[in-house]
């Protein structure tokens, strides 16, 4: 069923602005919606909206958007509905710089220091496999690409799992907590990544058309006058690093760059110059929606937010793979 763009936006646009107000008033600690119309909070309701569910709330539909966009845009390049930002070893490198940066012990006094590493170690495996990329026959920088990316991702995987054998007690349970996927984390001080990200975003926004192209193949691209191997080593390099900063404002958030694409799909239809916008916002709603599920489902404390995520997108991809 394909719905009007505009009428699509803002549909997802209301329900992002409903998530937003209910995220910020329900929780353990309820706020008075009386109060919030007034200005008349008190000083604990006070804390809570401003220091915490609000930077929460934007975190998390900010890195929602990155996720699902990223994902979108990396289905479109390679023509493989099941492709994800998490195939590029971005999330195995960022988690590695996590743990360097936990092990560092700076963390514990700067809370820009965990995102900063897990920054740093994506960029480091986003730059290792597009120097594999570079290095393949011509034509094949885009297996080489997806396969490198696992291959990164899984050595970054064992070097991880090999410091964790020697990191104290605590420093587990926080990078545990953190590869969970969370948004608790979420502070103004993350403030400076979000213009990043919205460059980024604005960028790969205007890619529709030739997304469109190299969705008919390579053959169909280089016919219409494209450079194929330069244009995916651009939109490649623009996804890691927007998937980096995603992970920095999130943890290792798994499915939303994979499930909410689909999902777009069945009201958008195909052609990228609808997709990606939709799905950018679908995904800040599904994220932030995913986020406040966890919060409340239990009244003595939260769900991690990654496990939310991959409690609903795991029965989606297994009717993925069905067919129907």
């Amino acid at each position: 069923m394909q719905l009007k763009l505009g009428h699509f936006l803002a549909l997802l646009g209301g329900l992002l602005l409903l998530l937003g107000a209910v995220s910020v008033l329900c929780g353990l600690l309820p706020v008075s919606p009386a109060h919030l119309l007034t200005g008349t909070l008190t000083p604990q309701e006070t804390s809570v909206v401003w220091f915490i569910r609000l930077p929460r709330f934007v975190c998390g539909a900010a890195a929602g958007a990155a996720l699902a966009l990223a994902g979108a845009v990396l289905q479109g390049l390679f023509g493989n509905p099941l492709a994800d930002p998490g195939l590029l070893g971005v999330s195995g490198g960022a988690c590695l710089g996590a743990v360097l940066a936990l092990l560092s012990g700076f963390s514990l006094r700067y809370a820009f220091v965990l995102p900063l590493g897990a920054f740093c170690g994506a960029l480091a495996a986003t730059g290792a496999v597009s120097l594999l990329a570079r290095r393949a026959r011509p034509g094949g920088e885009g297996t080489a690409l997806l396969l490198g990316g696992v291959a990164i991702g899984l050595f970054c995987g064992a070097l991880t799992a090999g410091l964790l054998s020697f990191a104290p007690p605590q420093i587990m349970q926080q990078y545990f907590f953190w590869t969970l996927g969370t948004l608790s984390g979420s502070s103004w001080k993350l403030l400076p990544l979000l213009p990043v990200m919205a460059v980024l975003m604005s960028g790969l926004l205007f890619l529709g058309r030739p997304l469109n192209l190299l969705s008919f193949g390579d053959e169909q691209a280089l016919a219409a006058g494209m450079e194929v191997s330069c244009w995916r080593r651009r939109i490649l390099l623009g996804i890691s690093l927007l998937t980096a900063l995603a992970v920095c404002l999130a943890g290792n958030i798994s499915f939303v760059g994979l499930i909410v694409p689909h999902l777009t799909r069945r009201f958008t239809g195909p052609d990228h110059r609808r997709l990606l916008p939709a799905a950018a916002l679908f995904g800040a709603v599904a994220l932030t929606g995913c986020d406040f599920i966890g919060r409340v489902i239990f009244p003595f404390g939260e769900v991690r937010t990654g496990v939310v995520t991959a409690l609903l997108g795991a029965p989606y991809f297994l009717f993925l793979l069905t067919g129907k």
